[in-house]
């Protein structure tokens, strides 16, 4: 094969393998509560990347035990264990610290993200404090597919807001048995996890100003409370997901682009070679 042609078939390769070579990736996410000012919090969200084939729940259908677990005590332990016995290559992460309240955020990143395969879609879960199992979520494991962001990029998601918060159906809706009381200025609440009365009832959207059924006959809410920044169904969203996805090429793809740029070294060093010949013949 001439020199040239070598050159070309080499520098065709290189570029080939630079245009694969994004084949696992760094994601970050980050969370945010977008609430109004003495709005609901949100738990540590729950994240799991799958390939498709993990539902966490079905509106209309009975919640599981890691739903119910999450919706009302904001502990996505169960759905962990759940989420690595049932997936094959998944990846998940729980937000690190606690309840974030309007305005506050929580940021982790998850290594070695195949987002053309067993990572391509986004399944989380988290509860809405104060509730007694209020949590968002998807229902549909593939509504949320990432692949378009495989090469690099960023998407933003509005999470929560007016049809898009659920209730488990898992535990009566009263300010006695439900979580994070304190920080809102009502009385009552839970002191420890599954205190509440037991619904037997689905999982469904929250619609309306869902709070005043909580009243349980005013017995813990101050008189003249505003509900007024508890009501997510008049908000866009109480929360923001923003995802940016790095590009990582694999360390066989680094190897594999080392040899290319190796052998247009050799076809250069071979040309540069039979220049000087020809050059002497001359002489």
């Amino acid at each position: 094969m001439k020199p040239y042609t070598l050159a070309k078939a080499a520098l065709a390769a290189c570029v080939g393998l630079s245009a694969c070579a994004a084949q696992a990736a760094d994601v970050t996410f980050t969370f945010t509560n977008t609430a109004p000012a003495s709005g609901v919090g949100v738990a540590p969200l729950w994240l799991g990347l799958h390939n498709g084939g993990f539902d966490s729940f079905d509106a209309g259908s009975a919640a599981s035990v890691a739903i119910e677990r999450a919706a009302e005590d904001g502990n996505a332990g169960v759905l962990t264990s759940n989420f690595a016995s049932q997936v094959a290559g998944g990846l998940q992460t729980t937000l690190p610290g606690g309840p974030r309240f309007p305005g506050a955020s929580s940021t982790f990143t998850l290594h070695n993200v195949d987002l053309n395969g067993a990572n391509r879609y986004l399944s989380y879960a988290a509860m809405v404090v104060l509730s007694n199992d209020f949590f968002i979520g998807n229902d549909n494991a593939k509504a949320i597919d990432l692949s378009s962001l495989a090469g690099g990029g960023k998407l933003s998601l509005a999470l929560g807001g007016a049809g898009h918060v659920y209730d488990a159906g898992t535990e009566q809706n009263n300010f006695a048995y439900s979580l994070a009381n304190g920080a809102y200025g009502i009385g009552g609440g839970q002191s420890g996890p599954n205190q509440g009365i037991d619904e037997h009832g689905v999982v469904h959207v929250v619609t309306g100003n869902p709070y005043p059924s909580f009243v349980d006959d005013g017995h813990y809410v101050p008189a003249n409370f505003d509900w007024t920044a508890l009501n997510f169904n008049s908000q866009q969203s109480i929360g923001r997901l923003d995802i940016s996805v790095t590009a990582v090429p694999e360390p066989e793809t680094y190897a594999m682009l080392f040899a290319g740029l190796g052998l247009l070294g050799v076809v250069a060093r071979r040309r540069q070679g039979q220049g000087t010949a020809a050059a002497g013949d001359i002489a």
